[in-house]
């Protein structure tokens, strides 16, 4: 059997009813592109029945299930890996519904864009309102017009399609799983713009995101992830004295956060739990470093 042109790759946890939704989003636009495709579904332990839920309504999905979760880089890293004979491949997030007649042009403009990597689509409310997303990692002056291509220096995971060596070794590699959750797509994308790599952002083809139900299930653990995420990064890519910079910044947000919770007498939420655990896992990491 022939590789499939495109591979979907997909990580959920625990929100079934919207990667259904999902999935029948992108079985019927891909149809529509007239490209071979596969569909792949990491699922990270989900205890809401996603998996049987997959197998059920689309047999033909690869469906990899972990038995903890693992976080997003490794999961998206187990997807890469199962699709290493893909031409292409749309990473996205569950929360996300395809509109019809999006995938094809995507995949048309990096056929005839030979120095173009890969190409993302602007992020809609589900009542049609652009939504705000990171379009670079450094600091950008004048607003982008979301009207018109213009070139990117933010590749991340919410729905992004690009050439599937991308993520060999050989050239930017996979995800770094050092990270739980956020700043996998951070870090990706400051190696890739190192490199060189050519990323477009293209107008008029927006899907729908639910912002924010990807995460939502996971929330406290996430938010406790975030502050020594961060700190990995700085220090990996700037240096340990930014590093330190960012840690007193985060030092001064957190405490100030935990004091608001004090004053409204919710010092053991979960919260607090998070911001806490926040504060001692910066400490564990700057230790290391240091």
């Amino acid at each position: 059997m022939a590789s499939p042109q495109l591979s979907v790759l997909i990580v959920t946890f625990n929100t079934r009813d919207l990667l259904l939704q999902c999935l029948q989003s992108v079985f019927s636009d891909a149809k529509r592109s007239g490209r071979t495709y596969r569909v792949i579904v990491v699922d990270n332990a989900s205890t809401d029945g996603t998996a049987a839920a997959v197998r059920a309504a689309h047999p033909s999905i690869e469906l990899i299930e972990n038995p903890t979760n693992v976080g997003i880089a490794v999961a998206l890293n187990q997807g890469l890996h199962a699709c290493a004979d893909s031409t292409h491949v749309l990473i996205m997030n569950s929360d996300i519904k395809v509109l019809p007649g999006t995938m094809g042009p995507m995949l048309d403009y990096l056929d005839a864009h030979a120095q173009v990597a890969g190409v993302s689509v602007q992020l809609v409310n589900p009542d049609g309102s652009p939504q705000k997303f990171r379009t670079s990692y450094g600091p950008v002056l004048f607003p982008e017009r979301f009207d018109r291509i213009f070139r990117l220096r933010f590749f991340g995971t919410t729905f992004h399609l690009g050439r599937r060596a991308l993520y060999n070794e050989d050239q930017v590699g996979g995800f770094d799983e050092n990270y739980f959750f956020f700043n996998e797509d951070l870090d990706w994308s400051i190696r890739a713009v190192r490199r060189g790599l050519i990323f477009h952002y293209l107008p008029n083809l927006p899907v729908v995101h639910y912002v924010g139900q990807g995460r939502v299930q996971n929330r406290y653990r996430i938010m406790s992830e975030l502050y020594p995420a961060n700190l990995y990064l700085y220090t990996k890519f700037y240096g340990r004295f930014i590093a330190s910079l960012v840690h007193l910044a985060q030092q001064i947000e957190l405490s100030l956060r935990l004091a608001i919770l004090r004053f409204r007498a919710q010092e053991n939420s979960s919260e607090a739990e998070a911001y806490r655990a926040a504060i001692e896992k910066q400490r564990r990491f700057l230790s290391k470093v240091h």
